[in-house]
């Protein structure tokens, strides 16, 4: 085991290495020469004195014994190594770097911006080729080279010039993930005119954070982000949206009840962004007796209580919401299936899922405290020793919403994307051969749609673990699961719901006609107004849905 560790720290540290390993082969030789020619009274300690002065030393070639020679060669190739090593680290390290990464660099991974999303992500990349861009150097930047990123630029982020030494033209990826929207579109903007000006190695996705939900609505659809091209891929995301529709999917057996058959009621602590997205992400469910959820809202500000109800009127055509501003009387009173902790500090957050386990004086219902923050307070309540308990011994767990997004973005996009794409199969257009039409190809669709079929994919997990118990990866396939009837039907009414919120959300409304330049659609309406049509479209989600949980 020591060996294998003293290997791993010679491989990481080669040149030095390569230069103590030249510099005592040298003086080995030294002073092996100098005792051969009987030139030192004291032998070992005047030999390596001699040594150290071999280079103002004289010899004719006749006379130099061998041991010497070496020992002058090695010394020189030490000193030329020591050189080449401050020239590449202090003299020239951006020369020597831009060369390098010109000519050893493609199928890469570009990430412009340094904070902590920067940092998850080259910790999911950490056996990839990594190129961080930024405009400044920060506080992160130690940590990059702690992580063994050797590749770190400092620069104007928009400019084409500075892109271009990241060998934007041949990488695979790019993450454009400054903390500022504006910076960020402006970002792919310049990529995307840097990769029309010449030859591209391949087509680049590009990940462009947007923090401002309904500004991302609005990029959705225009003309930059709209169409995937030859050269670009875009793909806008919202760490609140992917983060907390990814947290509450995967953790969705400490959400909803063991008994299926008990109506879910939960409580909702601060109406935030947070709050907003854990609506959006369950409001559409049903019981499989059809019964909406319930949902308490614990808000003492009125006016973001008056704020929510404008912005999401809807919402009550969903689920039965009602509104609370004494957070301790509820807790008292009612019985939630579990609990959602929305605020926007963390620390005032764990604070708050503690007072209020103290006044349910109960380890049940469990308490999700939804957060986004770098420094992650919660670790601090999470620390074990002696007899003090811990958040998760309390049934308090944590949705990181950033870690969330970074493993959907990263280990879970290719798998969604791609049953996404069958499922857009689904309702595309054939022509009288049965082929599909080259006009609504997936790679053509904007990508506010791909969006869409890729909730529809993770809602699976909702879905599943609703109808069966269990979650979509651990779902009992012997007997092959089977829906029919009612239950399939009322599994194609929550996909019917599911996107008809997500259509609502994103600014679309009823009409008559579908006009999708004006966001109008004519299938938001309920279940049992829909064409059979239009139902089999939900009916073929849920059959795919079947075939994920039976293969």
């Amino acid at each position: 085991m020591h060996y294998i560790v003293n290997m791993k720290y010679l491989r990481k540290h080669w040149w030095e290495t390569i230069f103590v390993c030249l510099l005592i082969s040298g003086f080995i030789s030294g002073i092996v020469g100098f005792i051969e020619a009987n030139e030192t009274k004291h032998k070992l300690v005047d030999s390596l004195y001699e040594t150290f002065r071999l280079f103002e030393r004289k010899y004719h070639s006749k006379d130099i014994p061998s041991g010497l020679r070496a020992a002058q060669w090695l010394l020189f190739f030490a000193f030329l190594w020591l050189s080449l090593k401050i020239i590449i680290t202090i003299i020239a390290p951006n020369f020597l770097s831009d060369i390098r990464i010109r000519f050893s660099f493609r199928k890469h991974i570009v990430i412009c911006g340094l904070n902590e999303t920067t940092l998850l992500l080259v910790s999911e990349y950490k056996d990839k080729k990594i190129i961080v861009l930024a405009e400044e150097y920060n506080k992160y930047a130690e940590t990059l080279k702690i992580k063994g990123v050797k590749f770190f630029l400092c620069g104007d982020l928009s400019d084409e010039v500075f892109l271009r030494k990241a060998r934007i033209k041949t990488a695979n990826q790019v993450y454009v993930i400054t903390d500022n929207d504006k910076k960020n579109v402006e970002i792919t903007r310049s990529i995307s005119a840097l990769l029309k000006k010449g030859h591209y190695a391949y087509t680049l996705k590009c990940y462009t954070l947007i923090k401002d939900r309904e500004l991302k609505i609005l990029l959705d659809e225009s003309a930059l982000f709209k169409y995937r091209t030859e050269i670009l891929d875009p793909v806008l995301f919202n760490i609140n949206e992917i983060g907390i529709k990814y947290g509450l999917s995967t953790n969705i057996d400490k959400i909803l009840p063991e008994n299926r058959n008990v109506t879910p009621s939960f409580l909702i602590v601060g109406l935030t962004e947070k709050a907003e997205a854990v609506f959006l992400n369950l409001a559409h469910c049903l019981t499989m007796k059809r019964e909406v959820f319930r949902f308490t809202i614990a808000e003492e500000d009125p006016e973001k209580i008056c704020l929510f109800k404008k912005k999401y009127p809807y919402l009550t055509e969903f689920a039965k919401i009602e509104y609370m501003d004494n957070r301790n009387e509820l807790c008292k009173k009612n019985r939630f299936t579990s609990i959602f902790i929305c605020l926007d500090n963390q620390v005032e957050a764990a604070k708050t899922a503690l007072s209020i386990r103290c006044l349910i004086a109960d380890n049940l219902p469990n308490i999700l405290i939804i957060s986004g923050e770098p420094e992650n307070w919660i670790e601090i309540f999470n620390e074990e020793g002696g007899k003090i308990l811990t958040l998760k011994d309390r049934n308090i767990f944590l949705i990181d919403t950033l870690e969330e997004t970074i493993r959907y973005l990263v280990k879970s996009d290719p798998e969604i994307e791609r049953l996404a794409e069958i499922t857009h199969n689904h309702w595309r257009e054939k022509d009288e051969l049965g082929n599909y039409t080259k006009n609504d190809e997936y790679n053509t669709i904007s990508g506010h749609l791909k969006q869409t079929n890729c909730n529809q994919i993770a809602d699976n997990y909702l879905r599943t673990f609703i109808a069966t118990g269990q979650k979509l990866g651990t779902a009992k396939r012997n007997p092959p699961v089977i829906f029919s009837g009612e239950d399939r039907e009322t599994l194609a009414m929550m996909e019917h719901r599911r996107w008809m919120l997500e259509k609502y959300s994103n600014g679309w409304h009823h009409g008559d006609k579908r006009n999708d330049d004006f966001k109008i659609q004519n299938n938001l309406v309920p279940w049992e107004t829909l064409t059979e049509k239009e139902k089999e479209k939900d009916f073929a989600a849920i059959d795919l849905m079947t075939n994920m949980i039976n293969s």
